[in-house]
């Protein structure tokens, strides 16, 4: 079983790479087969079709956002600190896996699967964010915004980031995806946020303590 298991990893590795840097339509079964390092019919024998695999990879990325939210968004008696936790963890999760994000931007640009990754995957996790929003604005933790909104503009303005990164290394002169940057950006992404969402009374002052 493990063995099994680290073989299936391999491919979802390997489909991953291949997907972010040649989009779907542009990798062959067999170009993924040989980048994991087994043959056509093993791969198979895991993903009947190079639809299913390209699914079974957006799924195991979304499954670690929507498996994150109830430990990192929770309403608690500390909202703003549960809020700027999720969005430290969704920053450094995109950074991390950047290869998925440009595959995404494949995906959008083409169509193609965009009716059963929303249905299957975006869906499901947006619902999950938007329900948690909600229950947040009826305790008063957070200002009456718009749940949609604020997914739109958390998401857009991360995965934006990642996806611009070539640009931004030449308008900064620096990668903008060093550690040392995705820390700034973390910081950015949450002084932004927080002051947008969080009541003044309830804002949580350790990141403005961390700056004077």
């Amino acid at each position: 079983m493990k063995d099994e298991r680290v073989t299936k990893e391999k491919i979802l590795d390997a489909a991953t790479t291949l997907f972010a840097d040649k989009g779907f339509d542009g990798t062959k079964v067999q170009e993924i087969a040989d980048a994991a390092g087994v043959n056509k019919a093993m791969l198979y024998y895991y993903f009947k079709s190079k639809d299913d695999l390209l699914m079974a990879v957006i799924g195991r990325f979304i499954e670690g956002i929507r498996d994150s939210i109830p430990q990192h968004f929770a309403v608690t008696a500390d909202t703003a600190r549960s809020i700027e936790n999720f969005l430290d963890f969704y920053i450094g999760y995109l950074a991390r896996n950047r290869a998925f994000v440009r595959l995404m931007a494949w995906e959008l640009l083409s169509g193609q699967h965009l009716d059963t990754i929303a249905r299957d995957h975006i869906i499901p996790t947006f619902g999950l964010m938007r329900e948690k929003i909600i229950q947040a604005i009826s305790e008063r933790a957070i200002r009456r915004v718009s749940p949609e909104h604020t997914i739109f503009s958390v998401v857009g303005m991360n995965i934006f980031y990642i996806v611009a990164s070539p640009l931004f290394t030449l308008i900064l002169g620096d990668d903008p995806l060093t550690p040392e940057m995705i820390e700034k950006r973390k910081q950015a992404v949450a002084d932004l946020v927080m002051n947008g969402l969080i009541p003044e009374e309830l804002r949580h002052p350790a990141r403005e303590k961390a700056d004077s």
